[in-house]
């Protein structure tokens, strides 16, 4: 009895992850623009599943500029089926940052414009908070 209960343990948390997996948000990995060459915007930031982040000045270094905690306000899709955020993001070093963030249709792209006082109501190109970055190749 006490077998079958442990295997049926197993079970529900192999169904368990695999649904959590496949419902994993597509901001939740890592991304990367090696463009960047002053640690200001970091060539690395992970956004984790466990709405913690971390950013590297390097795509190599493993000592990290900045960490803390992340929170999806609002979430949703354009007609070009483009995946919009409102991320309110807080570490130790900088405070509290409203991001109005899009990853594009096919998942690679990362575009934001970070502001420290309010959501931005767009993301333009030509602000000097706007960043953008390529989802980093995991083989």
């Amino acid at each position: 009895m006490r077998a079958l209960f442990i295997i049926a343990l197993c079970l529900s948390l192999v169904f368990s992850a695999g649904k959590t997996f496949a419902e994993s948000d597509e901001i939740c990995c890592t991304w990367v623009n090696t463009k960047y060459v002053s640690g200001d915007p970091p060539q690395k930031l992970i956004f984790a599943f466990d709405g913690t982040f971390v950013t590297y000045g390097t795509k190599t270094s493993a000592e990290a500029l900045q960490r803390g905690t992340f929170q999806v306000i609002k979430k949703w899709k354009d007609s070009e089926e483009n995946i919009w955020y409102q991320i309110k993001m807080q570490n130790p070093i900088s405070g509290t940052k409203y991001k109005l963030a899009r990853v594009n249709k096919g998942g690679d792209k990362l575009e934001f414009v970070c502001k420290s006082d309010k959501f931005p109501a767009e993301i333009d190109k030509n602000e000097p908070d706007y960043c953008n970055y390529m989802r980093a190749s995991t083989y």
